[in-house]
C-alpha cells in the first residue's frame, strides 16, 4: 500500500477487525485471529503503533508524522495489516463496536478429570453426578493397567445418555494388548475424542479411519498416539509448552481471559477417590465415596483458583501467550502464593525465549517442596 493510496482515503478511519485481538507482552505483542485460530507475533513498540493509527483519520495522523521515515514505517504496517485482513477502513467506527469480554457456559461443571491407578472408582455414580452438574468433556488418566479394554467398554457405555460429550482416555501401555483393539474401542466409542497409550516401548501413531477412503477420512479420522515417557503419578502433569497452548478461538480467548484456563469450572477424583480442583492439588473437598461431587463444588474455597486469570499471576501477566496458555496452579515457583508463575514453564517473556524448566537452578526449591523424582523432571508431558 503507497502513501497516496492512503491519501485518497484520508477521511476514513483504520478499523482493526473485531475477531483481531491485540495483546501485549514484555518483549513481543501478539494479535489473536480468533476466527482463524491463529497468533501473530510483532515486535512491542508495535502495540503502541497500533493504537495510534486506531486513533485518528487517515488524513490526520499523516500530518502527524514528522518525516518521510516515519510516513514509511506507517504505510508499510498499515499495508500489512490490510494485506492479512486484519483492518479495513471506515467512515465511523462507532458502527463496528468490540466483541463482549463475556463467558459462560451451561454446566456448574465444564470439564473432569477421574485418575486410576490401584483404586477402582464407582463410574456409574461419578458419570451420575457430573451429569447433574452438566458437565460436558471427561479426562480419564491411567498410571496403571487396572483399566483393561473390557472394562473400558464397561466404563464408556455408562457415559452415554450424560451430559458427557467427550471422554479423552490417558492409558498405560500393555504389551500384551494388539494395536486392532484400540482402533476397535475408537470405533466402537465415538465418544472418545483421544487416545494416548503411555509408557510405550515406542513412539508411534495409529490412524482411525472407519474405513473411509483417504478424502472423506481425512474429514473423521482419529489418531491413537503411542509416548514413551513412563507416566506413573499426577506428578507429570501442568507443563507448559507451546504444543499446549489451545488455539485462539471466541470462546477460549474469553475464558482464559476472564477465568483460569486451566480449573475453571474443573473437578477431579485423585487415585484415592479424593475429590479436588485437580489431581496434582492438596487440598481435598471429600472422597467420592461419601462426598457428592455437588456438595463438593459448594465447599468454601472450591471455586476460589476459578477466578485466577493470567492477568493477575506473576510474570504471565507480562506473557504475550498467556490467553492461550491452560495455565497450572498445582505446581508453581512459589508454592506460597497462588500467583507465582507456573512451575513447569520455561519461557521468559521479557526475552521471548523458551529454556528448560526442570533445568533451570532457580526452580529447585520448588522442585524439592513438590517432591519430584528425576523421572518427572522432564519437558514432555500428557495433558
Amino acid at each position: 500500500m503507497s502513501i497516496s493510496e492512503l491519501y485518497k482515503s484520508s477521511e476514513m478511519y483504520i478499523h482493526l477487525f473485531a475477531d483481531c485481538i491485540p495483546v501485549k507482552g514484555a518483549s513481543r505483542m501478539a494479535i489473536y485471529d480468533l476466527t482463524r485460530n491463529e497468533i501473530i507475533l510483532l515486535p512491542e513498540g508495535y502495540f503502541e503503533m497500533l493504537n495510534y493509527i486506531l486513533s485518528d483519520k487517515i488524513g490526520n495522523l499523516l500530518l502527524q508524522l514528522a518525516d518521510e521515515e516515519e510516513k514509511t514505517l506507517f504505510t508499510e504496517f498499515v499495508g500489512y495489516l490490510y494485506t492479512n485482513e486484519y483492518i479495513t477502513f471506515v467512515e465511523d467506527t462507532s458502527l463496528f463496536p468490540p466483541l463482549q469480554e463475556i463467558w459462560d457456559a451451561p454446566g456448574a461443571i465444564q470439564n473432569a478429570i477421574i485418575d486410576i491407578d490401584t483404586v477402582a472408582h464407582n463410574f456409574d455414580k461419578i458419570f451420575k453426578e457430573l451429569s447433574m452438574l452438566g458437565c460436558q468433556f471427561i479426562q480419564i488418566r491411567s498410571f496403571s493397567n487396572l483399566l483393561d479394554i473390557e472394562k473400558l467398554y464397561t466404563i464408556l457405555s455408562l457415559s452415554y445418555h450424560t451430559s458427557i460429550q467427550g471422554v479423552e482416555l490417558i492409558l498405560k501401555f500393555h504389551p500384551e494388548v494388539p494395536d486392532w483393539k484400540y482402533i476397535k474401542l475408537i470405533e466402537d466409542h465415538p465418544i472418545i475424542s483421544s487416545l494416548i497409550i503411555h509408557s510405550s516401548l515406542q513412539k508411534k501413531i495409529l490412524i482411525v479411519d472407519y474405513g473411509c477412503d483417504d478424502e472423506a477420512g481425512e474429514y473423521i479420522k482419529k489418531e491413537i498416539h503411542f509416548v514413551t515417557p513412563l507416566i506413573n503419578s499426577h506428578h507429570h502433569c501442568g507443563i507448559i509448552t507451546t504444543s499446549n497452548f489451545c488455539a485462539p478461538a471466541v470462546n477460549t480467548f474469553f475464558e482464559n481471559k476472564l477465568y483460569n484456563g486451566c480449573l475453571n469450572r474443573k473437578i477431579s477424583v485423585d487415585v484415592l477417590g479424593e475429590i479436588k480442583n485437580c489431581p496434582s492439588m492438596q487440598k481435598s473437598y471429600g472422597n467420592i465415596n461419601t462426598v457428592s461431587l455437588h456438595t463438593a463444588i459448594n465447599l468454601d474455597g472450591f471455586k476460589n483458583k476459578w477466578l485466577i486469570s493470567k492477568d493477575k499471576i506473576d510474570i504471565c501477566k507480562n506473557c504475550e501467550f498467556r490467553y492461550v496458555c491452560t495455565d497450572c496452579r498445582a505446581f508453581v515457583e512459589d508454592p506460597a502464593n497462588d500467583y507465582s508463575k507456573p512451575l513447569k514453564c520455561g519461557y521468559d517473556p521479557y526475552t521471548a525465549e523458551w529454556q528448560s524448566w526442570s533445568n533451570n537452578p532457580l526452580k529447585q526449591l520448588a522442585k524439592e517442596f513438590y517432591g519430584f523424582r528425576n523421572d518427572v523432571l522432564q519437558d514432555d508431558a500428557f495433558n
